[in-house]
């Protein structure tokens, strides 16, 4: 259960992520997480309006296609009972039937006569076409110069015919022809008012072109793809603007019987998928309760949906520019907070190395300006201490070799010095003589007033005495040669006091000294615009490089090669880190080591000296 919730944890808080990037997906999460859950609900809320919206505007488009072909159909049957109660029209389907040709002729002409005078107007103007069939006029046929009045027997056994109700007085036959075009037919039982017994003496219809209505289903389709329709009981599209759809039986689809079963469970709008001719439609249909009728409307769905997917598209735009508005949200927000990060980060770095001067500025007055502040004054504290450490420890070497120099008066020492020298003239012991004179230099320029930085000359005399009082001591067992150098470098540069003798003494104690046979010291200055060197080359039994130069880095070992360290450490405290001491395997002489001291070209050196006197020349 622990490792389940360490691995939730570090999933959630991302912790191999930058803080940058942490808060760059915390602030889009906080975001876009809100942001999306609210368009969807909008979208969803939104869909359903828009959904119960068009099927609202669609069923008020089928009402009122019903509510038109209700008021179309009571016309035409109003229309009828108008013909049917004129009195010229009742009186002579009210008398009886004529017995001579006369008569038929005579009730044929003023019938027919009443028939093309009486207009039936349709939706458009037109007219519709009243027609009569009298029961018991077989004369008709033998004087068939009328093209509205005729026999009952020409339609006794018509399907439409024998489907009228008994007990129906006005009756919406359904779709029919006439004259070459589809109609729809109204019928109309008659009775011969005029008798008391209202005996049945025939039928009316009429015939109103289907081009009348068709507009009508047009004019109320949803979408321009949309197609409505108008069935009859028996499925038979009755109304269509598509005239080739005329006539058609719908029951043959499979959607058909499911939708007649509906009907009577519940009446009213109804709707349901269906895809036609390889496109998804959405049908809606209504049942017309007078007539039993159905009107059908087929709209294609990505019609319907045009206004969904116009705010879906708006939706996503939405979405894009608020995410776009957050990711530059949380760059800025992440960048305001990680960038002082880094800053402090890179001071910190700068400052490990040893650099304590990178002060950082913050010129926000916030929780990272408290912080900077603190951590400047920090920096500020910390190179005070350190300069006043190195300073300190500077003054005490200062005065560790001020004390040393101090113990020796020069004045009693060069005069006992000189003494000796005339002592040894006297007696003519030149080797006597000749050594206090080396030893006097040697101490001379070893003094060199008090002076830390002294000139390369003065340097290489203090070693070529040092090397001739050991040329005494060794006779015969050690050779020295300090090669030519520039004259001008040897007057110029400046250098180290005391850093070259400790490598001469070690090249002859732990070389020459130890070896068999003669030894050679040879010194060689070698200078370039920037950088000074002093080769020491001795070909006696040789040491390690790398253990030595390991030496002069190791501070554990503070007891071990003290001369050589004293004089690195002295070195890098003048001039820096990057100058001192290098050993090499001495190559030119096959053996032994060569001990580099490296100096930067120094010229001007203000120092202040002491009043030691170094006037003796011996």
């Amino acid at each position: 259960m622990r490792k389940l919730y360490d691995t939730l944890s570090r999933t959630l808080f991302l912790y191999n992520f930058s803080i940058r990037s942490r808060l760059i997906l915390y602030f889009l999460f906080l975001v876009l997480l809100p942001t999306t859950i609210i368009s969807i609900t909008i979208y969803k809320k939104s869909t359903d309006i828009i959904t119960r919206n068009m099927n609202t505007s669609i069923e008020n488009n089928l009402n009122l296609i019903q509510d038109h072909l209700a008021q179309r159909f009571e016309s035409a049957d109003n229309a009828m009972i108008s013909l049917y109660l004129n009195n010229e029209f009742a009186d002579v389907i009210s008398s009886n039937r004529p017995t001579d040709s006369t008569g038929i002729i005579n009730e044929l002409t003023a019938l027919n006569k009443i028939l093309e005078n009486f207009p039936v107007n349709g939706t458009t103007g037109g007219k519709g076409v009243p027609m009569l069939y009298m029961l018991n006029r077989p004369e008709y046929t033998q004087y068939n110069f009328s093209r509205r009045v005729y026999n009952m027997d020409l339609i006794s056994l018509k399907p439409w015919y024998l489907g009228i109700p008994a007990r129906s007085n006005f009756t919406v036959v359904g779709l029919s022809s006439l004259n070459s075009q589809f109609t729809l037919k109204f019928a109309k039982r008659l009775f011969g008012i005029r008798h008391a017994q209202l005996p049945y003496v025939g039928l009316l219809t009429v015939d109103i072109p289907v081009a009348e209505l068709s507009p009508l289903l047009d004019h109320y389709k949803p979408t321009p793809g949309s197609r409505i329709y108008v069935a009859d009981q028996t499925g038979t599209i009755a109304i269509s603007p598509d005239d080739t759809l005329l006539g058609q039986n719908l029951s043959t689809q499979d959607y058909y019987s499911g939708m007649l079963g509906s009907i009577p469970a519940s009446p009213g709008f109804h709707s349901f998928r269906h895809t036609l001719q390889g496109e998804p439609m959405l049908v809606y249909y209504k049942q017309v309760e007078a007539t039993g009728w159905t009107i059908l409307s087929f709209s294609p769905v990505r019609e319907l949906n045009g206004e969904l997917a116009s705010f879906q598209r708006v939706m996503y735009l939405v979405l894009a520019i608020c995410m776009l508005v957050s990711l530059l949200m949380a760059l800025l927000l992440s960048e305001n907070i990680s960038a002082p990060i880094r800053k402090f980060i890179q001071s910190m770095s700068h400052a490990e190395s040893g650099n304590f001067n990178i002060i950082i500025r913050y010129k926000r007055k916030d929780e990272f300006a408290y912080l900077f502040s603190r951590y400047n004054k920090l920096l500020l504290q910390i190179k005070a201490l350190i300069d006043k450490l190195y300073v300190t420890e500077l003054r005490k070497k200062e005065a560790e070799l001020q004390t040393l120099q101090a113990q020796i008066n020069p004045h009693f020492l060069y005069n006992t010095l000189d003494s000796i020298n005339w002592i040894a003239i006297h007696h003519e012991i030149p080797e006597i003589s000749q050594m206090v004179t080396s030893l006097s230099d040697f101490f001379r320029y070893s003094l060199s007033k008090g002076k830390n930085i002294i000139p390369l000359k003065d340097e290489l005399r203090q070693v070529e005495s040092y090397l001739q009082i050991q040329h005494f001591r060794f006779r015969d067992k050690l050779e020295y040669e300090l090669e030519e150098a520039d004259p001008a470098v040897l007057e110029q540069c400046l250098v180290v006091k005391l850093s070259l003798q400790p490598l001469v003494e070690n090249a002859i104690i732990h070389g020459i000294q130890k070896r068999r046979g003669k030894g050679r010291i040879r010194i060689r200055v070698e200078s370039s615009a920037e950088l000074l060197c002093i080769s020491v080359f001795d070909d006696g039994l040789g040491d390690d490089p790398g253990r030595l130069n390991a030496l002069l880095t190791d501070k554990d070992q503070q007891h071990t090669a003290y001369g050589i360290r004293n004089v690195q450490m002295r070195i890098q405290q003048f001039f820096g880190e990057g100058y001192g001491i290098r050993y090499y395997a001495n190559l030119e002489d096959g053996r032994g080591l060569l001990a580099v001291l490296r100096f930067p070209v120094v010229t001007t050196w203000e120092e202040a000296g002491t009043d030691a006197d170094d006037d003796y020349r011996g």
